[in-house]
């Protein structure tokens, strides 16, 4: 009994093996046998697309070469993403011109492909060849693998006209769960061309955490025009919104932020206090080196660390006040925090 079990388990793996051989090894024919043939037919594709480029007429070309070869879509995918990355400008028109007449809608389809390959194929198309209305499909590929996320943000930050501006933007504000890391990375790649809108945002009812970003962003991209936008957050309830605002201020250095920075470093808060007293180092406005002096003495390490860094950045003046500081006795903590800044700048040369 035993022996015909395992007489016939034998044979049952020997079969699974030669089928699975045998599949493998067909596979392989028609893999290498499609390759052959695609390859002779991207070959006489590329030709066509040569003299599409150097003809006199390329939009006229560019049609009839779409009429010819609108069914080869894996080589014409091919054979665009590699002109797209090769060419620049005007001469990435005629490529335009037959994106739109073969495989754009094929290509937004894919991008919800299961394939990982698939979809950053598909993507990548869409790094010069995207229309406005169709940042929405790439905003919600910022979730996806890093590779996808960022040929979707090259795919963004390349079509930033005033129209896919306000998508973006329209997207960010109306996004119920938005991904803050995602829309970080979209806002810094379009640079200081979103200056309008993240002002009409700014004056939005937005929720807090949006709020903040747009705050932060205005900071990170120096877009100093915003500034009576940003200081407006000074006095908001949200505690988070009015440190974004003391980092944001510490970055754009416009003289009169001083007073609002000053009233921020007596904030109820101490996280606040301690980003407003380290604003005011970048600040560097001499009239608030007492402010800075008094912040050694607070009852918080974060204030009293960045307001001892704040005085260092003054220079000589800095220094004799924190000499001084490290000297005295009434309170041995900022004495020690002193002590340790003197220590840093003259190990780093002030660095």
């Amino acid at each position: 009994m035993w022996s015909i079990i395992v007489l016939y388990s034998f044979a049952y793996i020997v079969l699974m093996s030669a089928s699975l051989f045998v599949f493998i090894f067909v596979r392989r024919l028609v893999i290498d046998s499609r390759e052959r043939k695609e390859a002779g037919v991207a070959e006489a594709m590329e030709q066509d697309l040569l003299e599409v480029l150097t003809a006199a007429d390329p939009a006229g070309a560019a049609q009839a070469f779409a009429r010819t070869h609108r069914a080869r879509t894996r080589v014409l995918k091919r054979l665009l993403v590699a002109y797209r990355e090769a060419l620049a400008g005007q001469a990435l028109e005629p490529l335009r011109m037959i994106f739109e007449r073969t495989i754009r809608a094929r290509c937004l389809r894919e991008l919800r492909s299961r394939w990982l390959a698939t979809r950053l194929q598909n993507v990548r198309l869409f790094v010069d060849f995207s229309r406005p209305e169709e940042a929405v499909h790439l905003v919600k590929l910022l979730d996806d693998k890093p590779v996808v996320r960022l040929a979707a943000l090259n795919a963004l930050t390349s079509i930033a006209s005033p129209d896919t501006l306000a998508v973006i933007f329209d997207l960010f504000e109306k996004d119920h769960q938005p991904n803050f890391y995602a829309y970080s990375n979209i806002f810094n790649g379009l640079g200081q061309g979103i200056a309008p809108f993240l002002r009409a945002s700014l004056r939005k009812p937005l929720p807090p955490d949006k709020l903040a970003l747009l705050i932060e962003m205005a900071g990170r991209l120096l877009l100093r025009d915003l500034y009576p936008d940003v200081v407006r957050f000074a006095g908001h309830p949200d505690k988070e919104l009015r440190i974004r605002a003391a980092r944001a201020l510490g970055r754009l250095l416009v003289a009169s932020s001083s007073r609002t920075l000053c009233g921020l470093a007596a904030d109820r808060e101490w996280e606040v206090q301690a980003q407003a007293i380290r604003s005011l180092g970048n600040l560097q406005d001499w009239r608030t080196v007492p402010i800075l002096t008094k912040a050694l003495f607070s009852p918080s390490w974060h204030v009293r660390y960045n307001a001892g860094y704040a005085l260092a950045a003054f220079g000589l003046v800095g220094v004799l006040e924190l000499q001084e500081i490290s000297r005295q006795t009434a309170d041995r903590y900022a004495a020690d925090m002193a002590t340790m800044v003197l220590d840093t700048v003259i190990l780093t040369g002030g660095a």
